[in-house]
Formats: C-alpha cells, sequence, structure tokens
C-alpha cells in the first residue's frame, strides 16, 4: 500500500508538470480578444483591481493562453492604467505577470521578481495597504511550494506594514490574517496560527461564513493542545453561528468534531452518535475528507465493540477514498493501515494483518519523517519570528532614542529660549530701570539747569540794580565833592560802592552758578585761550551775560572808557580784527 501510493503520487505530478509545460508555450487554443480591459475606465477606481483580476482569471482566458497574448494584453492594461492614472491597478499588472508564469510554470524565478517589482512599486508610489497585500501575496507564493522560511519572512513583513496602517483600515484584513493562520497550522505551529485567527475574529462581519472556520480551527487548536472544555466550548459557538445561518455542513462538521473530542477521552459511546452525523453530513455535501476521518474513528469505535463486519465495510470505503484521491493523505493512510491490521488481527487473518502491520511502519515512518521536517520548518519559523521581532525591537529602540535625542534637543532648546528670554527680560527690566533712572537723573539736572538759569538771571538782574545804586552812589560822591561840604559823607559813600564792586569772594560764587547754566565755559576757555588774564575771564563772563559796558564797568569798579580799552586788548589777544564789537560777535561754545 505504502509503495503504491507513492508511485502514484509521483506520476501524478509528472503528468500534471508536463501538462503545465505544454500548455504554457504551446500557440493559443482560443482567440483573446484586442482592450480586453476597456471595461475598467467605467469601474470606479476602488474596484478595479478586482474587476481586472476576475477579467484576467475567469473572463478572458488569459491564464491558459500563450506567453506572447498574455503578455501583449498585460501591456496593454500597464499603459490603460497609466492613462487612467491608477498605481493601484498599474500596480496589480505585478501580481498578474507574476501569478500566469506560477500557474504555468509552477516555482520560478520570473515570478518572484514581478512580485518583487508589485512591492517595490508600491512602496516608491507610497501605497502602504497595497505595500502589504503584495508581501502577503509573495509569502503565500512562497508557502504554496514550501519554502516555508521564505513565506515566513514576507507574512512577517506584510503583517508590520498592516499594524502600521492599522488593521482597521486594511480591507480583507481576516482573509490575509486567516491564510497566515493556515500556513502556521499546516505546518504545527498552531500557537501563531491561534494568534492569527483571533486577531482577524474582530474584522469579520456577523454572517462571514469564515467566522464559523476560525471559530472552529481554534477549538482544534485546543483539541490538539488537549484542552477538551476550551475545544468543546469553540466548537459550540462554531455551531451555534451555523445553526443561525443555515449552514447544515459545517453544523456537521463541528458537531463531528466535539465527537472527536469524546473519542480522545475515551468515551467512545457519547462520541459516536456526532461522528456518525458528521460522516453523514460530510458525505453529503461532498467533504469527503472530513468525513473519511469521521469513518476511522467508527472503524475504531466498531473494532472496539467486536462489530467486525460492520467495521470491514467501512475499511473498504476508506480504501476506496485513498485510492482515488489526489491528495496527500499520508496521515489517513497510516491511520488506515494501523485499523486494518487490528481488525484482521481480530478476524484471524494473520498474513494480511502483519502485511498491513508493516505497510503501517512504513507509514508511520514515513510521517515521522514528515513530521521531524515539519518540526525543522518550524524551528526555521521561530528563526525567522525571532529575527523579524528583533529587527522591530531594534527599530523601535532606534525610534525611542531617536525620540529621546529630538526630545531632549527640544528641552536643550527650549532651555536657551528660557535663558535667552529670562536674560532679555532682565535685560529689558535693566534697561527699563537704567532709562527710568536716566530720566529721573535727566529731570534732575533739569531741573538744576532750569533752577541755575533762574538763579543767574535773579544774579544778573540783582547786578543790574547794583548798577543802579553804583550809578546812584557815583553822582551822589560827585555832587559832595563839588560842594565840598561834608567829605565824610563822600568817604561813607565811596566806601558803600567798594561794597557793591564784584570781589573775588563774589567772583566765585558768580562763576560757579555761571558754570551751571553755561558748562564747560571757563574749561573751554582755558584751554582754546590760555594766554587770557582773570580779568579777561571775567570780562568774558559779563559778555556772555549781555551786560552792556555801563553796567559792566560799574561790576568791575572801572570807568567806562576802561571798559572799552579792555575790550580793544581783548579783541588782539582774540584775533577778532574785524569785528567792531565783541559784544555782538564774538561767541564761546
Amino acid at each position: 500500500m505504502h509503495t503504491r501510493y507513492f508511485v502514484k503520487i509521483f506520476c501524478g505530478v509528472i503528468f500534471l508538470l508536463l501538462q503545465i509545460s505544454a500548455r504554457a508555450f504551446s500557440p493559443d487554443s482560443s482567440v483573446v480578444r484586442k482592450n480586453i480591459f476597456a471595461a475598467l475606465a467605467d469601474v470606479p477606481k476602488k474596484d478595479r483591481v478586482a474587476a481586472a483580476n476576475d477579467i484576467y482569471k475567469t473572463k478572458s482566458g488569459l491564464r491558459k493562453s500563450s506567453r506572447q497574448t498574455a503578455m501583449a494584453a498585460f501591456d496593454e492594461l500597464a499603459a490603460f492604467s497609466q492613462k487612467l492614472k491608477d498605481k493601484a491597478l498599474e500596480c496589480a499588472v505585478y501580481e498578474m505577470r507574476a501569478d500566469y508564469y506560477s500557474v504555468n510554470l509552477g516555482f520560478n524565478r520570473v515570478s518572484t521578481s514581478y512580485y518583487e517589482q508589485a512591492i517595490a512599486f508600491a512602496e516608491t508610489n507610497k501605497l502602504q495597504v497595497e505595500t502589504g497585500y503584495y508581501l502577503h501575496r509573495l509569502g503565500l507564493y512562497y508557502s504554496i511550494f514550501r519554502h516555508n522560511a521564505e513565506a515566513c519572512r514576507y507574512f512577517l513583513r506584510s503583517q508590520s506594514v498592516f499594524s502600521e496602517v492599522g488593521y482597521a483600515n486594511v480591507p480583507g484584513i481576516s482573509i490575509y490574517l486567516s491564510q497566515v493562520a493556515d500556513f502556521y497550522y499546516g505546518l504545527g505551529d498552531y500557537e501563531n496560527a491561534k494568534v492569527n485567527l483571533q486577531a482577524a475574529l474582530p474584522y469579520l462581519t456577523k454572517n462571514d461564513r469564515n467566522r464559523i472556520n476560525i471559530l472552529n480551527t481554534i477549538g482544534l487548536i485546543y483539541r490538539n493542545y488537549r484542552q477538551f472544555a476550551p475545544a468543546v466550548d469553540y466548537f459550540n459557538k462554531a455551531i451555534k453561528l451555523a445553526v443561525v445561518d443555515k449552514d447544515t455542513v459545517w453544523m456537521g462538521i463541528a458537531t463531528g468534531n466535539i465527537g472527536s473530542v469524546y473519542f480522545l477521552q475515551g468515551d467512545y459511546q457519547k462520541a459516536l452518535p456526532y461522528i456518525r452525523n458528521d460522516y453523514k453530513i460530510s458525505m453529503k455535501y461532498g467533504e469527503e475528507q472530513n468525513g473519511t476521518l469521521a469513518l476511522l474513528r467508527l472503524i475504531k469505535i466498531n473494532i472496539d465493540n467486536n462489530n467486525f463486519g460492520e467495521a470491514k465495510q467501512q475499511a473498504t470505503q476508506v480504501n476506496k477514498y485513498i485510492e482515488q484521491s489526489k491528495r496527500d493523505e499520508l496521515g489517513i493512510l497510516t491511520d488506515y493501515d494501523d485499523l486494518v491490521s487490528q481488525l484482521d488481527e481480530k478476524l484471524g487473518l494473520a498474513a494480511t494483518a502483519i502485511a498491513f502491520r508493516k505497510e503501517f511502519e512504513q507509514d508511520k515512518d514515513s510521517l515521522v519523517k514528515r513530521n521531524n521536517i515539519a518540526a525543522v520548518e518550524r524551528v526555521k519559523l521561530r528563526y525567522e519570528i525571532d529575527k523579524h521581532t528583533a529587527e522591530l525591537a531594534k527599530l523601535k529602540t532606534d525610534a525611542r532614542i531617536k525620540t529621546v535625542e529630538i526630545d531632549a534637543g527640544i528641552a536643550v532648546i527650549s532651555l536657551l529660549i528660557a535663558i535667552f528670554l529670562l536674560a532679555y527680560n532682565n535685560q529689558r527690566v535693566k534697561s527699563k530701570k537704567d532709562k527710568e533712572l536716566l530720566l529721573a537723573q535727566k529731570r534732575i539736572v533739569d531741573e538744576e539747569l532750569k533752577n541755575a538759569e533762574t538763579a543767574l538771571d535773579n544774579f544778573t538782574d540783582n547786578l543790574r540794580q547794583k548798577n543802579n545804586l553804583i550809578e546812584n552812589f557815583k553822582k551822589e560822591i560827585e555832587r559832595l565833592r563839588l560842594q565840598s561840604a561834608n567829605n565824610a559823607d563822600a568817604g561813607d559813600l565811596e566806601k558803600l560802592l567798594q561794597a557793591h564792586i564784584m570781589t573775588d569772594e563774589n567772583w566765585n560764587d558768580f562763576k560757579k552758578l555761571f558754570s551751571k547754566v553755561y558748562p564747560g565755559f571757563f574749561v573751554n576757555l582755558s584751554k582754546n585761550h590760555p594766554f587770557l588774564s582773570a580779568a579777561d575771564t571775567r570780562l568774558l563772563a559779563l559778555i556772555k551775560l549781555g551786560l552792556n559796558n555801563s553796567e559792566m564797568a560799574n561790576m568791575l569798579g572801572i570807568t567806562i572808557d576802561g571798559i572799552i580799552k579792555a575790550k580793544q586788548r581783548l579783541r588782539k589777544k582774540l584775533d577778532i580784527s574785524l569785528i567792531s564789537d565783541i559784544e555782538a560777535d564774538y561767541t564761546i561754545n
């Protein structure tokens, strides 16, 4: 049985490959009309890719056409996509090319290259959902041809992209997660299968038939873990949904799985009605593989109950299924050989029992080898998952470091800005205070200057008043002298006159007051004209005040002629020969 089974599989594979190769490169058996994608112009942009794939895969016959015809049609679609400015549709053309070569050549580098081009195109054009989708499609492509490590790598990359987009923003995300779960489940990696199935559930509609499948598969995973209570709970959830949807097939499958739990627990009496119902419904609706699994359990129960005749009939049905099946049924074949060996031994057919036992041992060895290969594949997957997780962790760490660096930079900049603002504010406050202080000082200086000007004006007025008094004294002294009557009185008047003439003490007081009003006058005068005498300086100060000759003469205690002569001498010293009157024409800053 074992040899017969593998010869059949090998011949079938060779025949299939010959058919594929012949079809792929032979002339067209049907004519593919031109402009087959023209109708896409009237399809909404969001539906174009799905419509284009429908035309390619079901309506046009392109999958069965020659390479030349198919590639010409794809070129036409690519040009049409560019005309429509539809990047998503243009990207889909790469996948169609990849699919065409995959269908006609099996696993090949051309298909791989086209999938990679689709991914690169999507990334370049910032089509993030499409990037995740084509990464997923390449993962499926690798998984179909048992390149499991590569498949896992692309599934992980795809899910990273979908996670960035957000699962809720990815149309059909539940399908992609379910397909990844099937991939892990097929390799016996039940934990990752369960994670993906549970992630898919929130994105399924209530009436989605795939929800029943997912609940049932999660139940199978718990059953494989021999965690029977949660397994039955999930099977019952699947049955409940199947009843609501009136899905008889799934009602039978999930019910049969509950029976399998009781079967594994050794409670055959409780398991029997469930398994019979599972077999009946499975065969009714063409689920022959599931029906055959149920039949194997019924054989075991019948052997245990000594119903050998019924068990023999059921074994014949299983053998018929194995002979006709095009699937790899090594697991079913192994169980079949084991059960038939037990049955024949019970029936006293020692020779056939031994023959089937040998077939069973061979099948079991093959199954062990396959399981070992699967175990190695799971190790590879674990390595890929760990590597991907490490890469993601590194990216997150780098991102956190970058964030910390940015935050630190922002903090430093903020601190510098705060310091600058504080310094600026302090400087502004200080500047304001300095300005206020300067204004206060200016007000004081202005007030002092105003007071000094007032005082100087008063002083000057007082000089003029004294000059009037001096004039009266001079006239009175002159009158008394002419009368010669009272020389004593004339002497007193002379003394009084001298008291009003500017003395050194009066001059010092006058000079202080004058300097407040005209700061720098005496300093500049001394600097620019160091040869001037004290009498010259006094005369220039009185000229600055605008006193006339008579007033200056009275102030200085000399005659008007003395003033005129003093001015003449001063004019020569200052070299002002063309100016007739020093009062009007000479000023000193």
